[in-house]
């Protein structure tokens, strides 16, 4: 067979060009890839994310839409693109490469937690929540096999801070639930992890209403916190007062008294209360005296207790007693003189209560019969809104 060397000249030609055109390609590539790791690794999230875009661009040109190396670059993309709060293309990034991941590593593999994580992310919704969680209870799934359990409950728990950044706090329970177990006995009791963990845990127990379970929690999430700095820090004085209020609503006074010492010691004195017990006020007596205001003042002695509680001015004399009954039970800090706490006199707390204005109806009543909700149940409930607190210097 005889060939038109000319023929043969521009195939040579063409193929020279396809190799050449393919090195380039590679090289660009190599060289996306490796300033999207070098961003990374200085944090710098503008940058990377633009350099992770043109990585699977040109990944996706080298090998293949459908290759597991452009499955990974899309997962690289699509979790800076959940990190920068672009969800609807993170989602798009991902479409399919879960299947090619799937294909290539098996279903239940290890590998899939992160393209999991990430379409979690992506399609997170407050509206329709379940396609999201369904990829997140997945991952957790799948991680429940992982041998190393403080990789389990950090991917756990990665989960949990994707949900909170979205606002879907009510869906972190499960997760929350798997990072502890993960982390139980594996780390220092003073690991922030382990301290993040039980914050979380204690949170839930306190939905629960179990608050021995949730002063246990705290304790922990405080021993991981607690600093010996001289100005308490915000988590540590967050952990105390939630703290005060568990002891305080199981009947455990003194135990709360630890921590009234401890933010009085080393925070700046206000007379704001620490704990508040809401009055037990009864409800037709509120109806009849529209608004409420009763002014009170007190002793805070050394310990953070209220003493000597009396009524400075009140509009509703018949609910004077439950204000007073409520107010003993108040904690505050102490205030603290030259490194010791002393009794601050003069206190003073506002009480104060508006009923709720009347309901309207959204249409007429029936045959001019009352509607269920005319009447008001009288409840306390949450209509009690008007607490206010303020001091003198103290003597």
């Amino acid at each position: 067979m005889k060939y038109n060397f000319g023929n043969i000249c521009l195939i040579l030609a063409m193929i020279f060009q396809t190799t050449s055109a393919l090195a380039n390609l590679q090289a660009d590539f190599q060289q996306a890839y490796k300033s999207y790791n070098q961003y990374i690794e200085v944090d710098d999230l503008p940058l990377a994310l633009g350099a992770a875009a043109d990585a699977y661009k040109l990944g996706s040109k080298l090998y293949g839409k459908n290759h597991i190396n452009s499955a990974k670059l899309a997962v690289n993309y699509a979790s800076l693109l959940n990190e920068t709060g672009d969800y609807r293309k993170a989602a798009k990034t991902l479409k399919g490469k879960l299947d090619v991941m799937e294909e290539f590593y098996g279903e239940n593999a290890d590998e899939l937690v992160s393209p999991l994580l990430e379409l979690g992310s992506a399609h997170i919704d407050a509206r329709k929540p379940e396609k999201g969680i369904g990829f997140f209870q997945r991952a957790s799934d799948v991680l429940e096999k992982h041998e190393n359990p403080t990789i389990r409950g950090k991917r756990n728990f990665d989960i949990v801070v994707r949900l909170l950044k979205r606002q879907a706090n009510q869906y972190t329970r499960p997760f929350v639930e798997a990072s502890y177990s993960a982390y139980k006995g594996t780390l220092q009791e003073n690991d922030v992890r382990w301290g993040l963990t039980n914050y979380h845990m204690a949170i839930w127990s306190l939905q629960d209403e179990s608050l021995t379970q949730a002063a246990y929690h705290l304790n922990a999430s405080l021993t991981a916190f607690k600093t010996n700095d001289d100005q308490i820090t915000t988590m540590e004085r967050n952990l105390r007062i939630m703290l005060i209020d568990a002891l305080q609503r199981t009947g455990n006074s003194e135990r709360a008294t630890e921590h009234c010492l401890a933010i009085g010691e080393r925070d700046n004195w206000i007379a704001d209360p620490l704990y508040i017990k809401p009055p037990n006020f009864d409800a037709e007596k509120i109806k009849q005296s529209d608004p409420v205001e009763i002014k009170l003042s007190f002793t805070v002695d050394e310990e953070g207790f209220v003493k000597s509680p009396k009524i400075e001015s009140s509009t509703e004399p018949g609910l004077n007693d439950e204000a007073l009954a409520a107010l003993t039970e108040f904690r505050y800090a102490p205030r603290f003189v030259n490194g010791v706490p002393v009794a601050t006199e003069d206190v003073n707390f506002t009480i104060a209560y508006e009923a709720p204005p009347k309901p309207k109806f959204t249409r007429p009543p029936v045959m001019g019969l009352k509607s269920a909700g005319d009447e008001k149940s009288g409840g306390f409930g949450d209509n009690f809104g008007g607490f206010g607190g303020g001091g003198k210097g103290g003597k």
